[in-house]
């Protein structure tokens, strides 16, 4: 019931300026902290939750190939239309399943979570972890932020503890190297205290 409450929001805010908003984004400036991770040569990323797809065309643009998963149609269909891409592979899945990128048959270099995992509750995020792995390769990175404050109040979010998912990814096979935290970039989510954390997760060779 949450997660249909979830995309409904994100359908609704598609008729406001939400996609505005979304795009006047520097995907440069809000993915710095965590930039020195994303390999140079190019490479497949997966990009969870991609939204209007700013930050996989953002991606493409520095040679990488991404599978951009949004469950949200409003959200995909704009996307398609603002980033065409030969090197963007839209389709449409969501956490914790995964399942239609699964189906794909590949692995990643790197994967993508964007402002995705306050969206979790504690039983999909373990759930999800485990699909992470299966998805990353060996020596591959899961990126994702997590939100530390409130949500729109049509768009549930769960409170996220970064050592909970630390350890639950550990047990995975996924290992913390590098944690940042960092100011909202929205003006209206900074006033209101939002804040956030990149986390970085590794996985470890033979535990996919």
């Amino acid at each position: 019931m949450v997660r249909s409450e979830i995309l409904k929001g994100y359908e609704d805010a598609a008729n406001g300026d939400f996609i505005e908003r979304v795009e006047a984004i520097s995907s440069a400036d809000l993915l710095r902290p965590v930039t020195k991770h994303i390999p140079k040569q190019p490479c497949r990323i997966l990009d969870v939750g991609s939204g209007t797809g700013r930050d996989a065309a953002w991606l493409t643009s520095l040679a990488h190939t991404v599978v951009a998963a949004e469950p949200v149609d409003a959200l995909r269909q704009a996307g398609m239309a603002k980033h065409p891409s030969p090197n963007i592979l839209w389709v449409a899945d969501a956490l914790p399943e995964l399942s239609h990128t699964i189906s794909l048959g590949q692995a990643f270099d790197i994967v993508l979570l964007c402002a995705v995992w306050q969206h979790l509750n504690d039983v999909d995020r373990r759930t999800a972890l485990s699909v992470l792995r299966s998805l990353t390769v060996d020596g591959g990175k899961v990126i994702m932020s997590i939100r530390h404050g409130a949500g729109a109040p049509t768009r549930p979010v769960f409170p996220a503890n970064v050592e909970n998912t630390v350890r639950w990814a550990q047990a995975v096979g996924l290992f913390a190297v590098d944690e940042t935290k960092t100011q909202s970039v929205q003006s209206r989510n900074h006033q209101a205290g939002v804040t956030w954390s990149w986390l970085v997760l590794q996985a470890k060779s033979g535990n996919r």
